[in-house]
């Protein structure tokens, strides 16, 4: 657990009932209300004062100073406040990078106390990226699905969207936010990507071969390659194991998500290479509790891992080239 959460948690007044040892919760002598991390992780996630106080149903107002508070009682500075919105700073990035677990804590200290967890069976199905679902979400799955042992998931991968409105899936993890229907869309973080070579000599951008997607994918990741190349894909596939297996390989340089950046030089880029994260399901007056319960868990999984989405937590074993010649 990282300094900055040490100060934040020592300043936070439990939920209510639940009992802690000592004075772990009031170590500095002036509480703070434990809400405050919600208001902090909803002004993240939003990027804004007005997207915050949108999911959280209160005021711009209250959610304004909730953060201003929280930031006087740990004397940190964790959004750069501008015209656009509200920018994390690098102590809110570490902050939001372990939040996730706060909220697991919370939320199972909730679940608990309310005696939920027989209540919680059948079916869920989850549609998500398949390399976010087996690098982030199958490894983090096992707790919940310990508690609710008459869960079960059903994950659907791939590419192309899948329809919640049309029955497809209950929950789904998406790059693109729906366009309509009555559903429940949040924004649950953002993936950062990077322009990588295998280790080795550093490739000259000019003539390297180039790794991407096949012509009929439409994706960011295509234009960005383009941009900062000026050419389009020597080698291409229609699944992003393969283009980190051929990256790995030496086979050239492509685009990756951070989060799978292991093992991988990362070359320098002037270009801003970011997608939000929208997790999407039934409007909230329809949602079942075990339906709830996935969408709360996915969301407290993406937000623990905050870090090796955006590389700002990126992968020790990653290398980053600070100069191309």
């Amino acid at each position: 657990m990282s300094d900055l959460l040490r100060r934040t948690i020592s300043r936070l007044t439990p939920p209510s009932g639940m009992e802690v040892e000592g004075n772990w919760f009031s170590n500095y002598g002036s509480l703070m209300d434990w809400n405050d991390v919600r208001y902090f992780v909803a002004t993240y996630r939003a990027g804004s004062l007005t997207g915050a106080a949108r999911m959280l149903g209160v005021s711009i107002q209250t959610v304004g100073r909730r953060i201003d508070a929280l930031e006087a009682a740990i004397g940190s500075t964790l959004f750069v406040r501008h015209s656009g919105g509200y920018t994390a700073t690098p102590d809110a990035e570490a902050l939001m990078s372990e939040a996730g677990r706060v909220e697991e804590a919370v939320a199972g200290f909730r679940a608990r106390a309310n005696g939920r967890a027989e209540a919680i069976s059948g079916v869920v199905r989850l549609a998500a990226p398949e390399t976010i679902t087996t690098h982030l979400l199958l490894p983090a799955l096992r707790a919940i699905l310990s508690q609710y042992t008459e869960l079960e998931l059903e994950i659907i991968t791939g590419i192309a969207p899948v329809g919640i409105a049309r029955g497809e899936a209950d929950l789904a993890l998406r790059l693109v936010p729906p366009d309509h229907g009555a559903l429940t869309v949040r924004k649950a973080g953002m993936m950062c990507h990077g322009l990588y070579a295998g280790v080795g000599p550093v490739p000259d951008l000019a003539s390297a071969r180039l790794v991407g997607w096949t012509d009929d994918h439409d994706l960011p990741a295509s234009r960005w390659l383009h941009r900062l190349t000026g050419r389009s894909a020597d080698i291409r596939f229609n699944h992003l194991e393969a283009h980190r297996a051929a990256i790995v390989a030496g086979l050239g340089i492509g685009i990756l998500p951070c989060f799978l950046s292991s093992g991988l030089l990362r070359l320098p880029s002037t270009l801003l290479m970011e997608e939000p994260l929208w997790l999407v399901g039934h409007a909230a007056a329809e949602m079942s509790k075990r339906v709830r319960v996935v969408y709360d868990e996915i969301a407290v999984i993406i937000a623990a891992n905050a870090g090796r989405l955006t590389g700002r937590g990126e992968n020790p074993e990653a290398s980053y080239v600070n100069d191309v010649p």
